[in-house]
């Protein structure tokens, strides 16, 4: 199971007593990998009486085999965050942070990166879906800069190091009525679409982002920018880590036309964007460009074949493999 995590609660911390048992191994389970605690066996060959503790963060499965014997007595507390203090966007190197085992590494493998001239030569944006779960207020994710953890804080801090500026967004993916593919759209805030009135073409969740600032975002350029409708600016992100599913907000909309309405979801996930520039100027931030926003329909769709002309590029999906295994 996981531990539900409420409004600042981050995890819990188990306090194992002293009471002689077999069985009842604590077994954790993250990113397909598992570590058990066998407390009983820890006290059965220890010299003197101790209490054991382990501290969990609330988005790691655990679970509790069986009490063969004895009794298993323990106390979870759950872990609130109180009065924190969100860490300094501006400082990476800041007493609140305590560098992890990989930080090195996963920064030197960047840095790597964005010194060989094939690794995006015309710039772009690296996506990295968190790897942990956080609270989310209303509509603001400002707060989640100062609750990031584990590999997402070295992400973070390895980026600033460098001299980026990495971002929180929100990415809403959805696959409009007219198009074969899938879009999307990236802002720096939680959109509720159902605050939002359907025109004839029900509610456009592209266009409402990129009126609010957001950027749209599409995964295969060449085949989008053939389908009906597309927008003519969207932007590819390329995912690192891959997108999770542990922040997602669902939301309610009305899709269809006005003759035909009918509810829908769309879902937003919560990642963090690095946007470098060109091989020379990789400091030099790409700004997003300006992105149509009206959108001509013309009927009908597009046929599987348009889809058929993305273009691999080997080189370049290895050493982002290479940086992902930084993280591991």
């Amino acid at each position: 199971m996981k531990t539900p995590c409420g409004e600042g609660m981050f995890g819990s911390l188990i306090i194992v007593f002293p009471t002689r048992h077999d069985g009842g191994t604590l077994l954790l389970r993250d990113g397909g990998q598992e570590w058990s605690f066998d407390y009983g066996w820890e006290l059965a060959t220890a010299r003197e009486p101790s209490i054991g503790y382990v501290a969990v963060l609330g988005d790691t499965e655990h679970e509790v085999t069986q009490v063969i014997s004895g009794h298993r007595v323990t106390l979870t507390y759950n872990l609130y965050l109180d009065d924190w203090k969100p860490a300094p966007r501006q400082d990476p190197t800041s007493e609140y942070f305590t560098p992890l085992p990989n930080e090195g590494a996963f920064r030197e493998g960047f840095e790597a990166l964005l010194e060989n001239s094939k690794f995006l030569p015309g710039g772009g944006m690296l996506g990295f879906g968190l790897r942990h779960k956080y609270p989310i207020k209303g509509n603001n994710i400002e707060h989640v800069y100062g609750l990031l953890t584990g590999t997402d804080a070295v992400v973070y801090r390895g980026a600033r190091a460098l001299g980026f500026e990495p971002k929180l967004y929100v990415l809403y993916e959805w696959r409009p009525p007219w198009m074969d593919l899938t879009e999307g759209g990236l802002i720096d805030r939680r959109i509720d679409f159902s605050r939002y009135l359907p025109g004839d073409m029900g509610v456009d969740i592209t266009k409402i982002i990129c009126r609010k600032g957001g950027i749209a975002v599409c995964q295969d350029p060449d085949s989008y920018r053939k389908e009906e409708g597309a927008y003519n600016k969207a932007e590819k992100v390329e995912w690192i880590t891959p997108k999770t599913k542990f922040n997602d907000q669902k939301i309610a909309f009305i899709t269809g036309c006005e003759w035909e309405e009918r509810s829908d979801f769309v879902y937003g996930r919560l990642c963090l964007v690095v946007r470098i520039g060109k091989k020379g100027e990789r400091l030099a931030y790409p700004a997003p460009g300006p992105t149509q926003q009206k959108r001509r329909w013309k009927g009908g769709r597009k046929s599987a074949a348009s889809r058929l002309n993305a273009r691999a590029v080997p080189f370049q999906l290895q050493i982002l493999s290479l940086l992902q295994s930084r993280l591991l």
